[in-house]
């Protein structure tokens, strides 16, 4: 039987996998549109972890951003974002901060690619 743990893992792995195909497809389409359900379950999941409210923080700034249309802003947060999930990895074990170092990865790569949208 699987603890209540290992589900939250899991769930928490089905949604990082979810977010970097979701991300990759904006990059590949070249828009933003429908991000901001993506961004709120993040926010609303990171929240609730500690060391992670920074992150929490700037994903509501990026949120904002968007609804702006800054794509600048956007850049620089989206890099932003990709260094602080990155090293939030190392704190990971696994299969998990493997998952969460490709998010990293998928969101430095959409910054570098956003601003080239500008």
């Amino acid at each position: 039987m699987e603890t209540k743990e290992k589900k939250i893992e899991k769930d928490h792995g089905t949604q990082i996998d979810s977010t970097v195909k979701s991300i990759e497809d904006h990059v590949e389409k070249k828009t933003i549109t429908g991000v901001s359900a993506s961004i709120n379950k993040w926010i609303d999941t990171l929240e609730t972890h500690k060391g992670l409210k920074t992150i929490a923080s700037n994903l509501n700034k990026l949120k904002d951003a968007i609804e702006s249309k800054e794509t600048k802003k956007i850049a620089t947060l989206l890099e932003t974002l990709g260094e602080e999930t990155t090293k939030a990895a190392d704190g990971a074990d696994g299969a998990e901060a493997t998952k969460i170092k490709n998010l990293g990865k998928a969101l430095t790569a959409a910054s570098k690619a956003v601003a080239k949208f500008s």
